[in-house]
């Protein structure tokens, strides 16, 4: 028998799209990710698990829907009507969940704000509007809230992070908490959030080519949605060849594709969460960061090919490691750069 994980679902009415969207991206979850891993997920929703009762009326569908294993609350342009202890249902059962998160942080919380234009033709609309952006506000400063440019995106948004969040749930050694007392599983390469790191990456933010940033940002933004939001060599290679910055396609093109992993899969997300929080890089990405950011000075530009070059000569990890296998070592990656007359920091 599969193990059944229980998704609670808390929105307002106007996002009814997405609601639906989560019951269709949880029968394709269960149809192709579950059933291997055995799992299955089962929607709970208030329209048809929650049953007539006497009392406050949220607090009925508070006690009859309290039980689940994820939680996910989806906002838009409408907070909702007051319950009598929230500005809505919605704000309550968020803070609900947050209650149980503290608790028990084995219970994922994904939210998610849509930004879909919308043109506000009431002051009843902006007073709405101006309540979820205030939610949204303070959300940010207590959890990781992801944003979505509207319905069209959503389901394939929802479904890539149920799968994730499933891939950690189903294999806690792999994928243990990085607070408390327990710490994530991490290899020689990785190391853990550092405010120093953190720093450095600020730091060198804005003389990244846009390119490069990108491919940061994707490789956070795809470990931060499974709850360990970091980047180590794999990752940044991954969303390097996904980005498909034209120095580096010069430089892979001379590479088994074997030696390296395949580009990022699915939709991508390329906000710079990555520099308004506190990730953690592997040593490899670390240093190269920070030899980069010696060699080109103040002003200097480091570019997509600079870290993957310096990265690809001077790593350690298992990244590096497995060019190594292909017999892709240092003097390989220079006749790679002078065969195709780049110009990058590391190549000496």
């Amino acid at each position: 028998m599969p193990k059944e994980f229980r998704v609670f679902i808390a929105s307002p009415g106007d996002v009814a799209t997405e609601r639906n969207a989560v019951g269709k991206a949880v029968k394709e979850v269960n149809e192709t990710h579950g059933e291997p891993l055995g799992y299955r997920l089962r929607l709970v929703r208030w329209e048809t698990d929650a049953i007539p009762g006497a009392g406050r009326p949220q607090q009925v569908i508070n006690d009859q829907l309290d039980k689940y294993e994820l939680f996910i609350g989806v906002m838009w342009r409408r907070f909702g009507t007051p319950t009598g202890v929230a500005g809505s249902g919605t704000e309550e059962e968020i803070r609900l969940a947050f209650k149980k998160w503290i608790a028990n942080p084995e219970l994922p919380i994904m939210l998610y704000f849509s930004r879909q234009p919308f043109y506000p033709e009431t002051t009843e609309d902006v007073e709405q509007m101006g309540k979820v952006l205030a939610f949204r506000k303070e959300l940010s400063g207590k959890a990781l809230v992801w944003d979505y440019d509207g319905p069209g995106v959503f389901e394939e948004t929802v479904r890539k992070h149920l799968c994730l969040r499933m891939n950690r749930l189903m294999q806690p050694k792999a994928f243990e908490r990085r607070t408390g007392a327990q710490v994530r599983a991490r290899g020689p390469d990785e190391t853990r959030p550092d405010a120093k790191v953190a720093a450095l990456l600020q730091r060198v933010w804005d003389r990244m080519t846009p390119d490069l940033q990108a491919a940061f940002s994707i490789a956070h933004n795809e470990n931060r949605m499974a709850g360990d939001g970091g980047v180590k060599t794999e990752d940044l290679f991954a969303a390097l060849r996904r980005v498909g910055a034209s120095d580096v396609r010069k430089v892979i093109r001379d590479i088994p594709s074997d030696a390296l992993p395949r580009p990022t899969q699915g939709v991508l997300i390329d906000k710079p969460y990555i520099v308004e929080e506190q990730p953690w890089l592997s040593n490899c990405v670390a240093s190269s960061i920070k030899r980069l950011g010696q060699r080109s000075g103040q002003t200097g530009t480091i570019t997509a090919t600079d870290v993957f070059v310096d990265i690809a000569k001077h790593g350690t990890g298992q990244s590096v490691q497995l060019l190594r296998k292909h017999g892709i070592g240092p003097v390989q990656i220079d006749k790679i750069i002078r065969k195709n007359k780049l110009k990058v920091l590391s190549a000496t």
